[in-house]
Order: structure tokens, then sequence, then C-alpha cells
């Protein structure tokens, strides 16, 4: 189906690559292509939208995989009613810690492009209340119960006074997933952003607040956030200093809504929920 829909010579070798939480991802061997296969259920009008933004943003970002059309045009397919799409393979190792400079610098380029798209289709956004409720968990969790409470109420707090008007937040497009199994490097430059499947129109401080703590040294999260947050207006990010008292508070909400909305994955990380609770008590 793949290459007689891309003129491509058959038969195709394709190889299964690590990663792709929302798609099955392979390798299509001689080609430097890779297929992605969409797990259902899938929303065809918010991948439209992705692709997009994909397509404008391609011209001037060349992090971004550009989705390849097929002979009639069509960036994706369905096959059993999967979606199905093809794009470039992009060179370069997943991100480090120690890289957080160049993809600070990165997302700032991303954040200083201006695109006219209205928001995601389908698509929940932290503004967009209510928070996930508090759900069963494991008993193990018993004892962390009443402060994951209190740090889902403080963070409706926070997002109700930023919805009443007190703050006028800068509003662009997010990748809103960026961390180090998402982009690669190569040569000491950010060869690839991957996987824009919560891509939207959005708060730009909540993205550079997600996508900075993956990149953040434990030990000395201070300074690894200035560093941070320093090439990140480097690179053009639209984010102000006015905004930068939000930064951290908004790293501590993500840590809670990952564990909030950690019973409803599919494949459930609770060593990974241990450990953002442990990192939202380090930072207060």
């Amino acid at each position: 189906m793949v290459a007689e829909r891309f003129g491509l010579e058959a038969p195709i070798t394709a190889r299964r690559l690590t990663g792709g939480y929302a798609n099955d991802v392979f390798l299509l061997e001689g080609h430097d292509l890779v297929a992605h296969v969409k797990h259902p259920p899938a929303n065809l009008e918010s991948l439209a939208w992705e692709h997009r933004l994909l397509r404008l943003l391609a011209d001037r970002l060349p992090e971004v995989p550009l989705p390849l059309p097929d002979r009639s045009g069509a960036t994706f397919f369905l096959e059993q009613d999967q979606p199905v799409w093809l794009t470039p393979f992009m060179q370069g190792s997943p991100a480090q810690p120690s890289d957080r400079r160049l993809v600070g610098a990165a997302l700032g380029r991303l954040h200083a492009t201006q695109i006219d798209l209205p928001t995601r289709p389908g698509h929940a956004r932290l503004r967009d209340l209510p928070i996930p409720p508090l759900r069963e968990m494991p008993p193990r969790f018993d004892s962390w119960l009443d402060l994951i409470a209190k740090a889902r109420t403080d963070l409706i707090r926070l997002v109700s006074d930023i919805n009443r008007g007190t703050r006028q937040l800068a509003v662009g497009v997010t990748h809103n997933d960026i961390f180090p199994g998402n982009v690669l490097v190569q040569n000491g430059s950010v060869t690839a952003l991957l996987d824009w499947e919560e891509a939207d129109v959005d708060w730009l401080v909540w993205d550079l607040a997600m996508s900075l703590w993956p990149f953040c040294d434990t030990a000395d999260w201070r300074r690894a956030i200035t560093d941070f947050v320093t090439a990140y207006r480097g690179g053009g990010g639209r984010v102000p200093a006015e905004d930068d008292d939000l930064i951290l508070p908004l790293v501590r909400g993500k840590r809670i809504l990952e564990v909030l909305r950690a019973p409803t994955d599919r494949h459930p990380r609770w060593d990974l929920q241990l450990a953002n609770l442990e990192a939202y008590q380090a930072l207060a």
C-alpha cells in the first residue's frame, strides 16, 4: 500500500523504531523514510491540523519533519482505520540534559515563528479547565494523596487566576512534548523536533515550563532552568521576563498533571510518577 501510494520500489522492508507513544514508527530501509501509524482512536481533523502546521513550519525551521504527500497530494491515508503517513528520516541522537542550551534555543526559534492558525480541534489545553480528578492509585501512593489533592487545588487556582485576566500571556505555536526522546542533536545542533501529536496554539510559557524540566539536573535545577531560559530567549523565544515567576509553578503543575493522568495511561509508569512527586516537593 505504501509503495503504491508513494511510488516506492517494492517490496519495502520496515524496521520498528523506538519511541512513538501515540504512533508506531518504522524506518523504511533503503528509502530514508519513516512511516507513522497512529494508534486509535484517531481524530482526522486534528491530524489534518497537525500536518498543516508542519507544512507551514518546515519552510522556516529545518528541524521540523515535513509529512510527505503521496501521488494524490494527501499527507496521510487510512489503513484498517489507522492513519498512516511518511516523513523523512532525520539524522541525530536523542538530546541529553547537557544539551539544554541547544534545546532551549530550538524552542525559542519555534516560539518566535508566528503562524496564523486556530487552536487545534479536539485538543485539551491547560487553560480549558477542569484538571483531571484524583483517581485510584497503587497502595504505595497512599502517603502522597493529601499532597496530590492540595497540588491539584493549587494548579486549578493558578489557571483560574490567569483565565480571569490577571495575566495576559503570550500565545503562539507550542510543541507541548519536548523531552530528550523527541529532540535529535548532531554536531552541536538540533537536527529534529519529533512527534507533534500534542502541538497546539497555546500559552508559550506553559510550553517553556513543560520543555525545560526534562533537561534539568535535579541536583542543580536552578542553574539548569536559567541556562535553558537564557538560551530560549537567545533563540528568539517570546515569553517575556515578567512571566518568569510562572515558570516554576507551571513546572510543578506539569509534575502533578502527569500523576493525575497516569491512571488513564495505556501503560502507567508508576516509578516515573513517584519521581514526579519527589520533584514537586524538591521544587517547593
